[in-house]
């Protein structure tokens, strides 16, 4: 509940903060033990909406900052909002992300041939089990529904062949689907990593 004595103690803070007395704010948070979680509720509060300053709302979040972004919003306001996740492709997830393929497929105990089965778009969605998609988007930090939005827009990178006749251009199609079980069959995992995705 915002009191009389909570507001007065957010506009101090707002004040020793706009002088940049930093001893003032640390002092309202010791001197006020009972109002502490709220002040520092909207202290969170302040910090997530840019501490007053002109926010580049075109600017890309890193994954970190979307973290402490939505725990910040969800402190305040109590309820969970999904953050946006500004790409369109699992490639693009990745890269965000500063991650290699092959750091992506350690990482997930997959090989690498089925990870460019996923940035591909090759791997059904339907076939994934809800497990093995919370799995997926744990590792990205995004929800089971951004991963599987990222999945189905994975599109494989066309390439030219000058060459080709336009009778097997119109014939060319993207990568075969097909099941995560089947990917996971014909890779070159090992066992105990098949033995993982598939439990």
């Amino acid at each position: 509940m915002n009191t009389p004595g909570l507001q007065s103690l957010k506009m101090a803070w707002m004040a020793a903060k706009e002088a940049g007395d930093t001893t003032t704010q640390v002092q309202l948070l010791r001197d006020h033990p009972d109002e502490q979680d709220a002040l520092i509720d909207f202290i969170a509060a302040y910090h997530a909406m840019g501490n007053g300053e002109t926010i580049d709302e075109t600017a890309p979040l890193l994954p970190a900052t979307q973290k402490a972004l939505q725990t910040a919003l969800m402190r305040v306001f109590g309820t969970e909002t999904e953050p946006q996740v500004a790409f369109a492709t699992l490639s693009e997830l990745r890269q965000s992300q500063h991650l290699k393929k092959a750091d992506v497929a350690r990482g997930l105990r997959l090989s690498l041939d089925v990870w460019n089965k996923f940035e591909n778009g090759a791997i059904e969605l339907a076939s994934l089990s809800k497990r093995q998609v919370e799995r997926l988007a744990q590792f990205f930090h995004v929800s089971i529904d951004q991963f599987g939005t990222l999945l189905n827009g994975s599109q494989p990178a066309m390439t030219l062949n000058f060459r080709q006749t336009s009778e097997a251009a119109k014939k060319q199609q993207g990568p075969q689907k097909q099941t995560f079980a089947n990917a996971i069959a014909r890779s070159t995992m090992s066992a105990q990593d098949k033995a993982f995705w598939q439990e």
